[in-house]
């Protein structure tokens, strides 16, 4: 055998070698491809809990399958919890099913996103909980030091049955939560279906979202079309139902449409949304919302709160420390009634039945809602309807409200009704509840400053004696305007324009607490007044004149002078000059008004100018707590002359509220008409 011969033998003997290497192989990978790679099922388990820092356990039957793809089938994989967690893991996945595509893997760069062709699974469980400190079971410590990727983009997406036990300590949240998905390109009706049962802020809520799949929402870029999605929510008291579209959900959360919410008050929106809301009547609300980056825009065109209706448009602005919200608040009627659950009156009940003897509501209100946010919002009401003590409504009525480091303000107050004004501002300071160096939190302090106008008492307040005359009201689409007074119409018991100011302080948790804290000063003046003639002859029980009044009608007498000064120290209103003087008689009003204990103890002396032989020449004692005062006679008669006397001295008292009260361009008018009353007293006095 010659030497090519021994190496032809040797080229195929290596060639079979080869060959039978080559399908030993070929027949080894179809073997395990058959198999289903069930020796890699450890050393897969062991890399995903190196990479992972969890512990992970792939259950049997374990079926991997690499010729054409990667496919793996797990009857199940569990992965634990971080440690320090009382969770029995993670997530617990059963029939799961994951498909591959080597051209993905092939062309994947270091900042795209893993492509998953497919997952399937009958059942997922999870428990998603996060502690006091910020540290939840959905936190990784992964060794990767490279940037990190978006979240991953999966093609087909099938959750036969789906839940998830959440408890965020941070929000004080404890859910159950059921979701059901079937998606991918190769449907043409995809559904996803989640519903939550639980308490959110230790409130109960309960949910349900619809969309046309998970994926897109979570997958989809910026740019791509939005997802129609509905759903409806029921927190506490509140029920909202929503339709529109969201998508981008794990990188600028998009969402766009509409938006139904009614409840029981305002307030318990803010505790959902975390915002600063007060404390309201009963409220329908529909609102178009809209989430950019950084910022929510809401407009709403409608909004019921009790018979109240507003309309609005905001930004809220959340990328700062402390969110913003600007706007302006609009409103065709806005009923104070409808928010006075603000200020701690009880709904559906009065105060007197929620606190019997009070009249003023001494619940805490709730200033911790303060530092939610920051606010600028300008405030534009077409009318205010203050009550049925009042004949006409405010028309309009303009402010700004400001809320800044928990101190709320309501500046720039303009109103009209009644050919008047109202002017002002109204701030609280609640300070920052959680500050800890303060135990307990100093009181919110509160500030008031208010001044009317040349308001006509007449047009204003019921102050007539026909109540079917004066209860003017206008219809709830426009602002009240006086009736013309028919000639056999009793006058009113009190007309003029009136003036005034307030300037006061306090400190307080409850409005009751706030008026047992006053301190300040409020001055009232009428000018160009006229008084009932049969309601002055009563104040000075001059029985004759009555008589005589009531005999030939009652008519008006011109008040010369009519103001009133108190002095505010503790809650306690002390008048430091007070009178009415008519040409007939001269009412003097002294004693006290106590806040506080909601109590009166006034005296008002009426010193009669003419002569009457039934003038009966004692007080009128107005004493009891307000919910139930009551009128007597003192029992010991006071003669004019000590009357005069006392308004005597009330000289100096008169000269340091005239001032204060500024009434214009008719002050000389009305200093005279006091001045003069004041030396008539002082002739009769020597």
């Amino acid at each position: 055998m010659n030497e090519n011969d021994i190496t032809t033998k040797k080229s195929v003997a290596m060639s079979n070698w080869i060959v039978g290497t080559l399908l030993a192989l070929v027949l080894a990978v179809i073997a395990c491809e058959i198999a289903g790679w069930p020796f890699l099922r450890q050393p897969l388990q062991q890399l995903l809990q190196d990479k992972l820092h969890r512990a992970v356990e792939l259950e049997r039957p374990f079926r991997l399958q690499l010729l054409g793809g990667i496919r793996l089938q797990v009857g199940g994989l569990k992965l634990s919890a971080p440690e320090g967690f009382d969770a029995p893991y993670f997530v617990d996945a059963h029939g799961l099913d994951l498909t591959l595509r080597y051209r993905d893997l092939w062309s994947l760069k270091d900042t795209d996103p893993y492509r998953i062709a497919a997952i399937r699974a009958d059942q997922l469980n999870t428990y998603l909980l996060r502690r006091a400190d910020q540290h939840a079971t959905w936190q990784f410590e992964l060794d990767d030091s490279g940037p990190p990727r978006p979240f991953p983009l999966i093609e087909q997406l099938a959750v036969n049955q789906g839940q998830a036990k959440v408890a965020d300590a941070v929000t004080d949240t404890q859910l159950a939560v059921t979701f059901f998905t079937e998606e991918g390109a190769h449907l043409a009706t995809p559904e996803s279906r989640v519903k939550i049962n639980g308490q959110f802020r230790k409130r109960p809520i309960q949910g349900e979202l619809v969309t046309q799949g998970f994926l897109p929402v979570a997958t989809q870029g910026s740019q791509s079309p939005p997802i129609n999605s509905q759903g409806w929510l029921k927190y506490g008291a509140v029920n909202a139902q929503f339709r529109g579209a969201v998508y981008d959900l794990f990188g600028t959360q998009r969402v766009k449409g509409k938006v139904d919410v009614k409840g029981a008050s305002l307030a318990d929106v803010g505790d959902l949304l975390d915002l600063t809301l007060p404390r309201t009547a009963a409220f329908k609300v529909s609102a178009e919302i809209e989430k950019g980056v950084d910022q929510w825009q809401v407009n709403i065109p409608s909004a019921h709160i009790g018979r109240s209706r507003l309309s609005g448009q905001f930004v809220y602005d959340f990328a700062p420390e402390t969110p913003m919200l600007r706007g302006k608040l609009q409103g065709a009627l806005l009923m104070l009634a409808d928010l006075a659950p603000a200020f701690g009156a009880s709904q559906g009940s009065s105060a007197a039945k929620a606190h019997p003897g009070k009249l003023f509501p001494d619940e805490s209100l709730d200033f911790s809602t303060y530092g939610r946010m920051n606010a600028d919002i300008d405030v534009h009401l077409d009318a205010v309807d203050l009550g049925n003590a009042f004949k006409q409504r405010i028309a309009p009525l303009k402010l700004r409200l400001t809320l800044n480091k928990h101190k709320l303000s309501l500046a720039e107050l303009e109103a009209s009704t009644a050919q008047g004004t109202l002017t002002g501002a109204l701030s609280i300071d609640a300070h920052d509840a959680s500050n800890a160096d303060l135990s307990p939190p100093p009181a919110p302090e509160w500030d008031i400053q208010l001044a009317v106008r040349d308001i006509r008492l007449e047009q204003w307040l019921k102050v007539t004696p026909d109540s079917k005359v004066a209860d003017n009201k206008a219809s709830p689409t426009k602002p009240s305007s006086p009736k013309p007074a028919s000639t056999s119409q009793a006058p009113a018991y009190i007309s003029g324009k009136l003036n005034g100011k307030a300037s006061l302080q306090g400190r307080g948790r409850s409005t009751a607490a706030l008026l047992k804290s006053l301190d300040g000063q409020l001055a009232l003046m009428v000018r160009q007044g006229e008084i009932s003639h049969l309601l002055v002859e009563a104040a000075g029980l001059d029985i004759a004149q009555a008589v005589g009044v009531l005999m030939k009608g009652d008519q008006p007498l011109s008040m010369q002078c009519a103001a009133m000064g108190w002095h505010a120290k503790q809650g306690v209103l002390t008048p430091e000059a007070a009178l009415i003087d008519t040409p007939v008689t001269t009412v003097n009003v002294q004693g006290e008004v106590n806040l506080g204990q909601e109590q009166l103890n006034l005296k008002l002396q009426a010193s009669p100018k003419n002569f009457s032989p039934f003038t009966v020449r004692s007080p009128i004692l107005v004493t009891g707590p307000f919910v139930d005062p009551k009128v007597s006679l003192s029992p010991g008669p006071i003669a004019a002359r000590v009357a005069g006397g006392v308004l005597l001295a009330l000289i100096n008292p008169f000269a340091a509220i005239l001032p204060f009260l500024d009434p214009g361009s008719a002050s000389e008018v009305t200093d005279e008409g006091c001045q003069q009353t004041l030396q008539q007293l002082k002739a009769r006095k020597h």
